[in-house]
């Protein structure tokens, strides 16, 4: 007997040209859906090679201004052995350190450390910047002058410091709020504003010199001679009432209290003496004395 055969589906020619319609659509979809994915991945890898090769170049520049350094000093000791005359200072092309411009840094703030009204002093940032606006750390002297400015725009010297190489080198600071040449002035003579200005010059070694100058927001000490000064109003006094000011009773000192009166402790009542008794037991009768007239009497023996 013979198998019957299930009839099986050819391909139509309808059916292949409806397949190819379909494909001929999708294709060019395939790299519209694609191109964004590399896209981005190629512009991240050009990016991140980019910023590498900035951050080396960067790495050279400043290893090449420290050789720079490094061979200039050199140079300058060797011309000091001959007894050679030195580099001018005025020689734009010679520096010994690439120093081009000294800044009032933005950490310069007042100080107020002892809980008073008032501040104390002003803790001035020098920071040294080469021409990219780098920080670069030179020795050098500096001298700083404090102004106030009144409401007027008069101004008032405070006080000038003066600072050697050697304090200006413990005074360097290296940190993530602070970098610079960080410089304690306390006030030579109180302000009265609270407004000051910071003049600061810095000389380095090789006879450079830069000047910067800040304005800065600060809190006039208390005159403990009882006014504030600028006001020429003065304190109140102890006892003395203030308008709009809650006053809370002052605490008395307490009364002592008298101290109580200490009654004696009464003794043991007095003994008395034991009367003499007579024969049946009873206390003798004292015999009353004789009238007068039988004292009187010369018959009465």
């Amino acid at each position: 007997m013979r198998r019957k055969r299930h009839p099986t589906r050819r391909l139509r020619l309808g059916d292949f040209m409806r397949f190819h319609t379909i494909l001929a659509r999708c294709l060019p979809l395939v790299p519209a859906l694609l191109l964004p994915s590399c896209r981005s991945g190629g512009k991240d890898k050009l990016e991140s090679t980019i910023r590498q090769r900035d951050q080396r170049i960067i790495q050279l520049q400043e290893d090449i201004d420290k050789l720079a350094g490094y061979n200039m000093a050199l140079q300058t000791e060797v011309r000091i052995m001959r007894g050679q005359p030195l580099p001018s200072s005025c020689d734009p092309f010679t520096p010994l350190y690439p120093v081009r411009s000294v800044v009032v840094g933005r950490s310069t703030t007042p100080i107020d450390d002892d809980r008073l009204p008032g501040d104390e002093g002003v803790q001035v940032v020098l920071e040294p910047r080469d021409a990219d606006g780098k920080l670069q750390r030179a020795p050098a002297c500096a001298s700083v002058t404090i102004v106030e400015v009144d409401g007027q725009g008069l101004k008032s010297p405070i006080g000038t410091w003066d600072y050697s190489p050697e304090q200006m080198r413990a005074s360097w600071k290296q940190g993530l709020l602070t970098s610079g040449f960080v410089l304690n002035c306390l006030w030579q003579a109180p302000p009265k504003s609270d407004r000051v200005k910071i003049m600061a010059s810095f000389t380095m070694e090789d006879g450079r010199r830069f000047e910067a100058e800040k304005e800065l927001a600060i809190k006039p000490p208390v005159d403990r001679s009882g006014a504030f000064p600028g006001s020429g109003t003065a304190l109140p006094a102890p006892g003395a009432s203030t308008p709009g000011v809650l006053e809370l009773p002052v605490p008395q000192q307490p009364v002592p209290l008298p101290l109580p009166r200490m009654n004696p402790v009464p003794g043991p009542a007095p003994v008395e003496p034991a009367k003499p008794t007579g024969p049946t037991g009873l206390p003798n009768a004292v015999p009353p004395a004789p009238p007068a007239a039988v004292l009187l009497d010369p018959r009465v023996s």
